[in-house]
């Protein structure tokens, strides 16, 4: 049986957290979901303009907390990624900015990943960097062609939400072992300023500050559960169906700039086996 491989967020505030969690994983896994392998941790470091999706402005790491971060998840057992995911960088901007620059030559260094929205940025790292690269969710890709391209350029690319349960496409992709999907991402269905969104938070990323996004969000006011039966949430059951029945394995739990008690709720849904959740969820409040 294919392992569900998850991708976790937040590797800077959230760091202890995932390293608490990851390491009951490693020592009783038998209290997991059955699959259920820890994969990587995402996120970006305070300040770095190549940040996207969601901005993080505030102090910049100095080196050795990247190290310390680095290296604390890669003693883990799990990759860190960086979300290189700004739509207004370019390799100008990786080659220019001088905290850009230190922290890929430190991860270079460490078993990282970095996931991008632009395909110059792409080029650039595969040209002067080691690491593998995954296309995000923001570009948006609808179509089936553009999505099989995709997957022959990249390591791995992240579904559009809107497309979690259409089986029918699903059926289409050519290599599946490549592709990751959201399972609990909460923006309404085929939200029409989502882009807006992401271009206002990659702004907001590029000049170090904390706007109002004054698009009305249709974004629905409710919990995880709530939202399981709906077109995008996925429960486990929908998710085990993914690997067995097309091959898919790679897992994102969405969940930068959540708040703390609702995202375990969430972790705890998603990874352990209920019986133990009241264990966990103290473990994880702690």
């Amino acid at each position: 049986m294919l392992s569900l491989n998850y991708a976790l967020p937040d590797f800077t505030a959230g760091l202890k957290m995932n390293l608490s969690l990851i390491d009951s994983w490693r020592n009783d896994p038998a209290k997991f979901r059955d699959g259920v392998r820890f994969d990587s941790v995402y996120d970006s470091f305070p300040g770095c303009k190549a940040n996207g999706g969601r901005h993080y402005v505030g102090l910049q790491y100095p080196p050795f907390q990247m190290h310390a971060t680095f290296a604390a998840l890669n003693d883990a057992g799990v990759k860190a990624r960086l979300t290189f995911t700004n739509m207004f960088i370019d390799s100008r901007t990786l080659r220019d900015d001088a905290y850009i620059r230190t922290i890929l030559d430190i991860a270079s260094d460490y078993d990282v990943e970095i996931i991008v929205y632009s395909d110059d940025v792409a080029d650039y790292l595969r040209q002067h960097y080691p690491f593998k690269l995954v296309l995000s969710t923001t570009r948006e890709i609808t179509d089936i062609v553009t999505l099989n391209n995709a997957l022959e350029c990249y390591d791995y690319v992240v579904l559009n939400y809107n497309l979690n349960k259409d089986y029918d496409f699903l059926a289409q992709i050519a290599h599946p072992e490549r592709l990751e999907v959201m399972v609990n991402e909460l923006c309404a269905p085929n939200c029409p300023v989502r882009q807006k969104h992401y271009e206002h938070e990659s702004r907001d990323q590029m000049n170090g500050e904390s706007t109002l996004f004054k698009e009305k969000c249709n974004r629905p006011k409710a919990d995880l559960m709530d939202l399981i039966n709906g077109p995008i949430v996925l429960s486990n059951e929908e998710i085990a169906h993914l690997r067995a029945d097309y091959g898919i394995r790679d897992f994102k739990i969405v969940g930068r700039n959540r708040k703390r008690e609702n995202f375990i709720d969430v972790l705890l849904y998603y990874l352990v086996k209920p019986e133990h959740h009241a264990d966990f969820r103290r473990l994880l409040c702690g």
